[in-house]
């Protein structure tokens, strides 16, 4: 089952989005309920082995960890979307298998220092089509709540939760795709809207229970009255329109080329543009916003978004001993054929 494109139109408020585009971003209620009653079952049971979203001391995706006797491995985001889409395409999830037979994502691709200590075995984005159609996968409740510790084997359960259940996930579009002013997938006010909208107006009055008991087993009681409407706006950004700008077939650069800098973890999503000689992808790169232009020794210049070209091929080059060795790949001749329906030619 494809997953639909974002598309522009003109969505000025969240309440519009949501009747107008929710239902059809979200897979079936009925299996996104079965999966998340699956799921519980399986973290009930006698010796589960968790999957938290990282945090602070525990960051190395794919080792493993304990607390109290009971183990546990972090990740990135990899495994809630992989569920998300799973779920969307119809699939009952046996957790038990999954998390045993380790045959979801861990993560989108490990860091040279997570790998001595890496006990599991899949690694990269198989549902790449989310990401490159335009969305975010966003979650209701916080996977790991800044400053939060683990106390009790609970939290450890109630983070796993968090993570994988169905109930917990929601698109929206990806501020790397759309300038907005603010991430509406991260605001709170925008949350509890979502929230209200799916037990109002999503499930079914045989499915309201099971969502309205997941919401509350997180301390969230959800409002009566529906909430303030929240106004929207979004937009292509520019890297974006460039890569369809076109004036008598000429592709029109719309971005000044300047050097990169190296980013903090506060100011990664500012966009910086490098000019190269080479076409290159790395693990170094990435969350930086890097627009990219090469100048090949040939004369031909193409332009590319790092963070693109690396969603949609880190399952390819992910694989080969250059990154495996060195955490990226370069090529100083062309433009890869994988890579070509990502990258635009700037014709002189």
């Amino acid at each position: 089952m494809n997953y639909t494109k974002s598309d522009i139109k003109k969505i000025t408020s969240l309440k519009q989005f949501l009747d107008l585009e929710m239902h059809k971003l979200l897979p079936n209620q009925d299996m996104m309920i079965k999966n998340h009653l699956n799921l519980v079952e399986y973290l009930e049971s006698e010796s589960p082995f968790f999957v938290l979203r990282k945090f602070k001391n525990y960051s190395n995706r794919g080792s493993n960890y304990s607390f109290e006797n009971h183990s546990f491995t972090v990740s990135d985001n990899e495994p809630a979307l992989w569920v998300f889409m799973e779920t969307f395409n119809q699939f009952e999830l046996d957790f038990s298998t999954l998390i045993e037979n380790q045959r979801f994502p861990i993560a989108f691709a490990i860091k040279e220092g997570e790998k001595q200590g890496n006990i599991w075995k899949t690694i990269g984005r198989k549902h790449q089509e989310f990401a490159a159609n335009g969305w975010k996968h966003c979650h209701i409740f916080q996977c790991s709540p800044l400053g939060v510790t683990i106390n009790h084997k609970n939290d450890l359960k109630q983070r796993s939760l968090r993570l994988l259940s169905p109930l917990n996930h929601f698109p929206f579009f990806s501020p790397r795709k759309y300038k907005m002013p603010y991430d509406y997938g991260e605001n709170k006010e925008c949350i509890d809207y979502v929230i209200w909208w799916l037990y109002t107006n999503f499930y079914n009055d045989a499915n309201k229970t099971y969502f309205k008991n997941f919401v509350e087993e997180q301390g969230f009681i959800i409002a009566i009255d529906e909430p303030k409407d929240i106004k929207i706006e979004y937009s292509i950004k520019n890297n974006q329109l460039s890569k369809t700008k076109k004036t008598d077939n000429i592709i029109v650069k719309t971005k000044a080329t300047k050097k990169a800098t190296k980013t903090s973890s506060k100011t990664n999503n500012m966009e910086s543009n490098l000019e190269s000689t080479c076409f290159k992808i790395s693990q170094n790169w990435y969350g930086q916003g890097m627009i990219i232009t090469v100048r090949f020794t040939n004369g031909r210049i193409f332009q590319y978004d790092h963070d693109e070209v690396y969603d949609n091929t880190i399952l390819h080059y992910g694989n080969l001993d250059c990154w495996n060795k060195y955490g990226w790949f370069s090529n100083s001749r062309n433009i890869p054929q994988n890579c070509k329906p990502f990258v635009t030619e700037i014709l002189n």
